[in-house]
């Protein structure tokens, strides 16, 4: 059996502006997600992201490329159709805007339990309602909550709800696509630490898309770098962040801030309105799990 719970091959997809112009959203992907682990994926806005994050859920169907979930071609339409209820109980997302990813005309109670209705899953909590409560009780909520509509609660509160009710299914993936980018620094680090909370219960694996280099590094085992729609470095946290060897992820990494003020102030940052990185080449191993994007004569891509 695979030690791989996910499998991306050469995944690329475009968005069509026209008859005539497309941009490439993705661009020829490809890593892998082991079982258990957290892969953190970081990269400027525009990267590419959150459209391989949707590509991954089927909301998207990419221009070219596989992806393997358990074994399972998502895109073979064949294969999706006699696995579709396990593809859909066993894939969660949890989306950044939590106010316009639940419905504000549906209690928290049944937001919830959706899933199970949805997915006609009977559960050993005996109902719905009961479900419901155990789950927000998992995210640090009360009953109290079940009563009340999305328009009823901040937006960390929020936020536990959409992750509640992605762990109804008790799925094996979770992908969370910047889930705290709308919340402030407090609520944050609450939710990271729900985070790395369940998956230690729960031991699914899980995507985690993120702004916060330093929110990353304490989450993730493992981190890819994405520039242009493409993976430029992907390796353990550790050494990523100790060595980075991409230029791009050295400069990414560089506007991580210094706690010492003094430190900050006299930190040399590049100027990112100039720099143009070169996005050609294959990813290739240089040193024991660590990869970074190289040309075919296998030097290092620098910047033009």
């Amino acid at each position: 059996m695979s030690e791989n719970i996910l499998e991306v091959s050469h995944l690329t997809h475009y968005f069509k502006l026209n008859k005539k112009v497309s941009i490439k959203a993705v661009d020829d992907v490809s890593f892998q997600v082991r079982k258990g682990e957290i892969l953190g994926i970081v990269g400027e806005s525009g990267s590419g992201k959150s459209t391989l994050a949707r590509c991954l859920m089927n909301i998207y169907e990419p221009k070219s490329g596989k992806v393997l979930f358990e074994g399972i071609d998502i895109f073979d339409k064949k294969a999706y159709r006699e696995n579709k209820k396990f593809l859909q109980t066993q894939r969660q997302i949890i989306f950044q805007d939590s106010a316009s990813s639940l419905n504000q005309r549906m209690k928290a109670k049944d937001i919830i339990a959706e899933p199970l209705r949805i997915n006609h899953i009977r559960t050993e909590r005996g109902s719905a309602e009961a479900e419901a409560s155990f789950q927000l009780k998992y995210v640090g909520l009360d009953d109290s909550f079940l009563e009340r509509y999305p328009s009823q609660m901040s937006g960390g509160q929020r936020q536990r709800i959409a992750i509640a009710r992605g762990l109804t299914t008790e799925p094996d993936l979770l992908i969370a696509d910047e889930p705290v980018a709308s919340l402030d620094v407090s609520i944050q680090a609450q939710i990271i630490n729900l985070f790395k909370h369940l998956q230690e219960e729960h031991g699914f694996s899980i995507v985690f898309i993120a702004h916060d280099l330093s929110m990353v590094e304490f989450l993730c085992d493992r981190v890819a770098v994405m520039y242009h729609g493409r993976i430029v470095e992907l390796a353990d946290t550790k050494s990523l962040y100790e060595e980075p060897l991409h230029p791009y992820t050295k400069d990414l990494l560089s506007a991580i801030p210094i706690p010492d003020p003094i430190l900050e102030r006299k930190k040399v940052r590049p100027d990112y309105s100039k720099t143009v990185y070169d996005t050609e080449g294959q990813l290739k191993e240089v040193k024991r799990g660590h990869f970074v994007l190289t040309k075919e004569g296998g030097e290092a891509v620098e910047n033009k």
